[in-house]
Order: C-alpha cells, then structure tokens, then sequence
C-alpha cells in the first residue's frame, strides 16, 4: 500500500467522526487544523533519515482509524495500584476511573515534521489526562486497550503543566493484548515553570498485535528538572519521537531507557534536547538489547545554541545484539554552537563481552546462565535507576519477561 493510501484512509475515518468528538479536549478548529497539516506534510516516507527506522508498513495492518466508544474497566485485568500513588485510568482512550483531579491545560504544541504522528492524537482524541500541579504530586496514568478495539486505534492524551516549584512524580503505563492489529498513537505535551521537578516513569507493556506510537513535547524552564525513565518491551512495532527544549538557565533533562527486542519487534526511540539557556544539561542513557530478528534503533540528537554556554552534554548509548539477523542502530549526535562546553558521547554496539564471560566461566558458572547475567546486568544501569519499588518490580518483570533465559535463572528472586 502506498503511503498516501494510508493517509488518505486516516483522513476518510477522521472525517466520519469529526463531528462527534469533544470540543473539551480538542476544539474542532484544532482538530482540523491537525488534519490539515498532517496533509502539508504527508504521511512518513522511510526515506526520510528521520523516520528510516520506524516501522511505518504496520499502519497498513489496521483496519480503521476510529476509535471505539467508552466502556468501563470491569473485567479488565488492572495491575495493583502502586503505594502513595493516586490513579488514573483510562480505557480505550477514555477515562474510567478517577483518583485525581483533571483540569484544563495549555493547548498541544505545533508538532514539527519528524513528529507528525503527534497530529493523529489531535485529530481523533476522545479523553485527555489534563493536569495542573500546584506543590507536590504523585500520580499513576494506567492506559488499557482493551479487546473492543481490537483492529481499531486509541488515542491516549496527556498535558501536564507544574507551576513554579511544584513537584511530580507521574507513572505512565500503557497495557493491552487485542488479538488483531491494533493502533495506540499517544501525545503529550509537558511544561515545567521555573524550579519545578518532574520524575516521569513510562513503562510500554502491550500485546504483540500493537503499533505503539508515541510523541512527546517538553518545555523546561529555569532551575527545573525533567526526570525521565522509560522501559519499552511491549507491541510488535513502537516508535517514540521526544523533544525536550531546555528555555532557562540551568535546566536539566536526565533521559535513561531500555528497550528489549524478540522475534519480529522493532522498537525506534528518536530524542532530540535543545539547549536554548546557560548551564543547561543533559544526561542520556539508552540499554538496548534485539534478540532473533528484532529491530532497535536510537537516535540522540542534542542541539547547544550559542546563547547556552556552560552547557554540560552527555550520551552513553548501548546495544547488545544476542541474534545472527537482529539489528541495532545507534545514532549520537552532538551540535554545538559555542565554545564554551562540556559534551561527551559514547556510542557502542556489539555482542556480550567476551572478556567478562571468560571471567564467568573461569568461576565454575556454566555458558547459559553467564550469558544470562551479563544480560541482566547491561539492563540493570538503567532499571536500578527506577526508584519507586513496586514500579521497579515491574519494569523488571517486563524485562525478563523477554529474556526467557534471564528468567529462567531466577535473577529477579
């Protein structure tokens, strides 16, 4: 199917239901607007260097851009609510439990043209998870597709803004196994006033039949500090296209995530940091493991202005390939425009090392379970990292849970 087949199908659904969506979470002027660029600038081309590794042939597997009506979680195996967390569920895209409240926030940005997908969300969302936090907070956002919309798409919507010197620890799951191809095309759009701190956990566990989608906007002022840690094992195809501007002196993003591969995945997380501000700094680290023909790639793009000196940059990027016809692409780039900084990156792609296996094996342990450590280990700089227990327990499940051997040998007990 050719590119503009499937544009031309998002487009035909989203007409159909246009009329019927909520002004309240998306006017319908910005709902055509979103439609309309989204035609400006055409649907992904693999030939574009922006999306060369995005999987944009698995669009063509959904039968139907729409989404299902609300339904309630009964019946919907929910995980275990995390201690000192407040919750709020959504299924299907719609909101279904509440343990916080939702207001109102700024209106999505403009997504640029390596993230466009952004624009299906502001097409067809039918909830938002809206919050303004003023002090501290710790919530939980668990997002469900449920067997409904099995052959469907959901869109989960989130926009979050802290005030000045507000605090927020925010939980971003996202479950679901339909049985047939199925779209979850996420945005959100982030702002952090001047001394706000946000810990933002995003942990992606769906079923093997999901296209996972997701686009991500922050704007980080002064002496604010955006935290991220994400763990991505879940859909058949997962794409996520992040940008973090860094707008005041010394603002800081600290981005650390995996990603773990079997089969036929593929997995494809594009971050790009510009440093607008003095003193400005980033952390970057990414633990990819692709194993049978699975696909990973990352690409870490830091952009310094020449207004941000002081900044401070840095980029530790790994993948293990544990499979004769798996792939992971590593891509840093550093672009700097002043003088004055501290940058460092690392880029490194390979199989296990050979000298610590050696090292394993000289100690009485025998091949599968040394492979299996050593595996465990190159994710444990990223999941230890996770400082809320219950959440860490299950990242760590999740990521075991694709490393059969790794589970096997019992590492989690």
């Amino acid at each position: 199917m050719a590119p503009s087949a499937v544009l031309e199908r998002i487009l035909h659904d989203f007409q159909s239901v246009a009329s019927q969506l909520p002004d309240s979470v998306v006017p319908r002027e910005g709902r055509q607007r979103a439609a309309a660029e989204l035609t400006r600038l055409g649907w992904p081309s693999a030939r574009d260097e922006q999306w060369r590794y995005a999987n944009l042939r698995a669009f063509e597997r959904v039968a139907q851009f729409r989404s299902p009506a609300a339904s309630s979680s009964e019946g919907l195996n929910l995980p275990d609510p995390l201690p000192g967390l407040e919750r709020l569920v959504f299924v299907d895209g719609h909101r279904c439990l509440v343990g916080a409240n939702a207001v109102a926030t700024a209106v999505a940005p403009v997504w640029p043209a390596e993230q466009r997908l952004g624009l299906l969300c502001d097409m067809f969302a039918s909830d938002i998870a809206a919050l303004r936090i003023h002090g501290n907070a710790a919530i939980e956002l668990v997002f469900i597709t449920s067997e409904r919309a099995a052959g469907a798409a959901v869109y989960p919507r989130i926009q979050i803004q802290l005030e000045a010197g507000s605090e927020l620890k925010l939980v971003e799951r996202h479950l679901g196994s339909p049985d047939r191809p199925t779209l979850v095309s996420t945005n959100a759009s982030i702002a952090l006033a001047h001394g706000a701190q946000l810990s933002h956990y995003r942990l992606q566990q769906c079923g093997a039949n999901t296209l996972f989608s997701d686009t991500l906007s922050a704007d980080v002022a002064a002496d604010a500090s955006y935290r991220v840690r994400q763990v991505g094992v879940g859909s058949a195809s997962a794409r996520t296209s992040a940008q973090v501007r860094l707008n005041g002196r010394a603002a800081a993003v600290d981005w650390q995530a995996i990603a773990v591969g079997r089969g036929e995945q593929v997995h494809d997380l594009a971050l790009k940091v510009e440093h607008r501000a003095r003193d400005t700094r980033t952390e970057e680290v990414f633990r990819g493991i692709a194993e049978g023909t699975a696909q990973i790639a990352f690409s870490g793009h830091i952009h310094i202005a020449e207004a941000a000196g002081g900044s401070d940059a840095r980029q530790s990027l790994r993948g293990l390939i544990e499979g004769a016809r798996a792939e992971i692409d590593l891509r840093p780039r550093l672009e700097i425009n002043t003088d004055e900084v501290r940058a460092r990156h690392g880029a490194t792609t390979g199989q296990l090392d050979q000298n610590l296996l050696f090292y394993l094996l000289a100690r009485g342990i025998d091949p599968k379970t040394a492979r299996a450590l050593l595996k465990w280990a190159f994710l444990g700089d990223v999941l230890r990292t996770i400082d809320l227990p219950a959440l860490r327990s299950a990242a760590e499940q999740s990521a075991a849970g694709q490393l059969p051997d790794v589970a096997a040998i019992g590492a989690l007990t």
